[in-house]
């Protein structure tokens, strides 16, 4: 009876957090006991236990029923940063003119703040609420929460982040993304604290990601310290090079093996499906490996391309057959045989973070010539491709091989539907280290760190609005309605009309905090590369 109660409370909507079961003798009699009580509940942690399972799966969607997930992952994740970075293109562009394809933001855009902000900080408010006092489990919530709520902000800029209440969300005050990245640096620091002081596992039966492990989790937080220590570096680089020195210092230390990554597959009990099984799939069919990542696997011959993707046959000859993230609606592509498909399964995982990314953000540290444990920017990228291949289940002598090869290069993206269609390779950009000069070096890391992020998206395209790296090729078809640059794409999404219906005065002092205007080509604050 309890694993069936867990398993239940584990699935309940986000938006259910805040329900009170009332306590009457009639009400015992007649209640159906399909459904738990507050009684229920508090047994052996449920009240919080449960909740604190689906509060985990607002840092990516996941599920094992349903669309639901899959719509709020497709939207917000596949169709703008995946596409837009060239990880993954639709099948057909469905969308012209209306959707993230195209570079059309603003009907897409309160659904998608809703999934990557609203529903987070709804369910962090109302769990925070369940656990006053509760110092640990307020620990992981915060970490949870920053891991979440960090993508919010990359997106759109100015958030709702420290002034908001369960009273305040429909009209809440944002603040701008200099003080939403300063107060979630110390948020993971006093995390991190915490977990050092109280040394025991938290929540074990309903922790989806590291089974209650409070060094894990201290690891995850510190990680996670590091990347957004990184993410300000050219807006403000005392802030990024002491809490990223701060991160590699603490006692948890930072994720360094494989097994450390934090993702979301299975745990407490429960088995999720990812997300892009059906968005690959044959019932939504909107999925087609990308132009981008197409150029740089295959021109640097790289072993992952079969992990990552499914080979295709044209004209009797099988190989990998990517299509451009921006075409007009052409029915040819939506051909399963004839272009590649992503390789994924239900038990394959959502990775939130890998050590591998890890591995590159100490690489990155270290070229700037930080203190990142003591090892070397060319050591460390070393170690990040050898995790990223091992994170893949390929022989470490394969990446051996991999990251000695001085010739290859990013080869043509080549239509064959459409031969107008072909471009030439943006990069020249090897594999082999090379290390005299500092912008190489830079393109190289990142370049290597967009590869192993595959298929988090929206990370690649944060990380290529910081550097402007990897290079990705101009669009074929815009019909953007925010001034999105096609050469570029957005390096924002824009606020939805929505906010400006709700919370007029609020979002128009969000857009002075921007400092520009509310349109997909401007900057958001971190977004500060001169030289991109």
């Amino acid at each position: 009876m309890k694993r069936k109660v867990t398993k239940y409370i584990a699935l309940m909507a986000v938006g259910m957090l805040s329900f009170h079961a009332c306590q009457t003798d009639f009400e015992k009699i007649n209640r159906d006991f399909r459904h738990p009580t507050e009684d229920d509940l508090k047994k052996d942690g449920l009240d919080v236990g449960g909740f604190f399972t689906s509060f985990q799966t607002t840092i990516f969607p996941v599920g094992n029923s349903g669309t639901d997930y899959v719509n709020d992952y497709q939207i917000p994740y596949t169709l703008a940063g995946a596409c837009w970075i060239g990880y993954i293109s639709p099948a057909q562009n469905k969308w012209i003119g209306r959707g993230f394809p195209s570079y059309s933001l603003k009907g897409w855009s309160d659904y998608t703040f809703s999934v990557m902000y609203k529903k987070t900080f709804a369910s962090w408010l109302n769990l925070k609420e369940q656990t006053i006092g509760d110092d640990a489990v307020n620990a992981l919530l915060d970490i949870i929460k920053v891991t979440s709520l960090h993508k919010a902000t990359d997106t759109f800029g100015p958030i709702p982040y420290l002034k908001i209440s369960k009273g305040n969300m429909l009209q809440a005050t944002y603040d701008s993304q200099k003080d939403v990245y300063s107060e979630m640096l110390k948020e993971l620091d006093n995390a991190v604290q915490v977990l050092d002081q109280v040394r025991h596992n938290v929540l074990p039966k309903y922790d989806l990601m590291y089974g209650g492990d409070y060094v894990k989790w201290g690891k995850l937080a510190n990680s996670m310290m590091l990347r957004l220590a990184m993410r300000v570096v050219y807006a403000d680089e005392a802030l990024a090079k002491e809490y990223a020195e701060k991160a590699i210092s603490n006692p948890f230390g930072v994720m360094v093996e494989a097994n450390d990554m934090a993702q979301l597959s299975q745990g407490a009990g429960l088995f999720l499906n990812n997300p892009l099984v059906i968005i690959n799939g044959s019932s939504y069919n909107d999925a087609r490996m990308g132009a981008e990542i197409y150029s740089y696997m295959v021109g640097y011959e790289d072993p992952r391309t079969d992990v990552y993707f499914t080979k295709a046959k044209q004209s009797s000859v099988e190989g990998f057959y990517p299509v451009f993230k921006s075409l007009e609606k052409v029915s040819e592509y939506l051909d399963r045989t004839k272009y590649s498909l992503l390789n994924v399964q239900n038990a394959t995982p959502i990775y939130i973070m890998k050590a591998s990314e890890v591995a590159f953000l100490r690489a990155e540290g270290a070229l700037r010539n930080w203190n990142m444990g003591g090892a070397t920017a060319e050591e460390l990228y070393n170690k990040a491709i050898a995790l990223s291949f091992k994170e893949n289940g390929i022989d470490d002598s394969k990446a051996k091989s991999y990251v000695a090869n001085s010739s290859n290069k990013p080869v043509k993206f080549v239509d064959n539907t459409n031969p107008a269609n072909n471009l030439a390779p943006v990069s020249t950009i090897t594999v082999k280290w090379e290390g005299k000069e500092f912008e190489k070096s830079l393109e190289q890391i990142i370049t290597q760190k967009y590869i192993a992020l595959y298929p988090d998206g929206q990370e690649a395209w944060s990380e290529y609005r910081r550097t402007g790296y990897p290079h990705i090729f101009p669009a074929k078809f815009v019909r953007t309605d925010s001034d999105v640059d096609g050469t570029v794409g957005p390096t924002r999404i824009v606020y939805s009309n929505k906010e400006y219906t709700d919370n007029l005065e609020n979002i128009n002092k969000a857009v002075q905090m921007l400092g520009g205007p509310d349109k997909g080509n401007t900057r958001v604050w971190w977004d500060k590369k001169s030289n991109k």
